[in-house]
C-alpha cells in the first residue's frame, strides 16, 4: 500500500468530507447506447468530492491550474461521479458494479433508485460482474442491515481480487485506514456465499464480453470489453479517478492505488491501447462514454456522451 494512505486521508476522503448534494442534472448519467445488440445504461450512485490531496502530486500548482481552468476551486474539491452500469441483451440483465450503498454516508446509494427507473428490480439482475471490492464499486450489494440486496444474483469476480480482500495477512500489513474497505469486501463475498463466481484473466462472461484484467489500482481490477460486430467498448473500472486531473497527466497516481507502479503501467498501457485502437470508453469515474486522444506525454478526451449539462463534469 502506499505510505500516503493513512487512516486521516481514507477517512477523509469517504464519511469525513461534506457530501456534495446531488441536482437533478448531476443524478442523470449519460444517456444508455447500444454495442451491437447490448443496450448498456449508465447507473449514477452519487458525486464524490475529490480533493488534491487524494492524487498527491495534484496537489500542486500544476494541478490547482487545471482545476482552476476547469472553472473550479483550485484547492478543490472536484466533483467525481461514482458509477455502476447495467447491461442488457435480450431478456437478460447484468450489473457491472454496484456503487457505495451506504458505506460512505448520505449522498449515495442511488443505483437501485436507477434501476427502478429503468423498470428493473434487484431480483431481475442475473449477474453482478465486479471490477474489483474498493467499498464505493460493492457497497451497493449489501442493504443497509448488511444483507444481500440481489437476491437472486451471482457475483463474478477475479480470483487475485477476492483472495486478496480475503487474506488475513494482507489485511494486517495494510494501514489501519483500509478497514473499512476490508470490512465491506468481507461482508459482500459472506452475504453471497455460495453465489460468488471467481475467474482469473480474461474470463469470458457471457458471449461478446469478457474481463480485461487491469491491475494496480486492486491486485485483481478489470474491466470490461464488450464487442458485438464491429462495435466495441470498454469499461474501464478505476483506470482514473479524475479525468481532469489524469488524463493529461497519466503518472499522477490516487491514494488508493494498491501498487502505484504497476497502476501507472497499467495506466499507460490501456490509455495507449484505447488510443491506437479507437475504443469508445466508459468507466466509473467518467461522466461519460467518449475515446481518447494522444496529447504529447499525456491523453485527451473526445465526448461522445455527457452527463448533465450544469458544468460540473467535465
Amino acid at each position: 500500500m502506499p505510505l500516503s494512505l493513512t487512516r486521516r486521508s481514507v477517512l477523509a476522503a469517504s464519511v469525513g468530507l461534506p457530501f456534495l448534494r446531488i441536482t437533478d442534472a448531476q443524478a442523470t448519467p449519460a444517456p444508455a447506447y447500444r454495442v451491437g445488440a447490448f443496450t448498456v445504461t449508465p447507473l449514477r450512485d452519487g458525486l464524490f468530492p475529490l480533493q488534491p490531496s487524494m492524487i498527491p502530486s495534484a496537489d500542486s500548482a500544476a494541478g490547482r491550474a487545471l482545476l482552476e481552468r476547469a472553472g473550479l476551486p483550485p484547492e478543490g474539491p472536484s466533483p467525481e461521479p461514482v458509477n455502476a452500469f447495467l447491461i442488457r441483451r435480450g431478456g437478460r440483465h447484468w450489473l457491472l458494479d454496484a456503487g457505495c450503498g451506504t458505506v460512505f454516508g448520505p449522498g449515495f446509494d442511488r443505483v437501485t433508485a436507477a434501476l427502478a427507473a429503468e423498470g428493473i428490480g434487484p431480483d431481475q439482475i442475473d449477474t453482478v460482474w465486479l471490477t474489483h471490492l474498493h467499498a464505493d464499486h460493492v457497497g451497493g450489494l449489501l442493504t443497509s442491515e448488511g444483507r444481500a440486496r440481489y437476491d437472486r444474483a451471482e457475483l463474478v469476480v477475479q480470483e487475485r481480487e477476492a483472495a486478496f480482500w480475503s487474506d488475513e495477512g494482507a489485511r494486517a500489513r495494510a494501514p489501519a485506514a483500509m478497514a473499512v474497505f476490508f470490512d465491506t469486501a468481507q461482508a459482500v463475498l459472506a452475504a453471497y456465499a455460495g453465489r460468488v463466481r471467481r475467474v482469473s484473466g480474461g474470463a469470458d462472461l457471457v458471449p461478446g464480453v469478457a474481463f480485461l484484467p487491469l491491475p494496480g489500482h486492486t491486485p485483481g481490477h478489470a474491466g470490461v470489453l464488450i464487442e458485438d460486430g464491429s462495435e466495441r467498448l470498454l469499461i474501464w473500472g478505476d483506470i482514473l479517478h479524475s479525468r481532469l486531473l489524469q488524463m493529461p497527466h497519466p503518472d499522477w497516481t490516487v491514494i488508493w492505488d494498491a501498487d502505484p507502479a504497476e497502476a501507472i503501467a497499467t495506466r499507460r498501457r490501456i490509455l495507449d491501447r484505447a488510443a491506437g485502437e479507437g475504443l469508445d470508453v466508459a468507466g466509473m469515474h467518467l461522466a461519460g462514454r467518449g475515446r481518447i486522444l494522444r496529447d504529447g506525454a499525456g491523453y485527451l478526451w473526445e465526448v461522445r456522451d455527457r452527463a448533465g449539462s450544469d458544468g460540473a463534469y467535465r
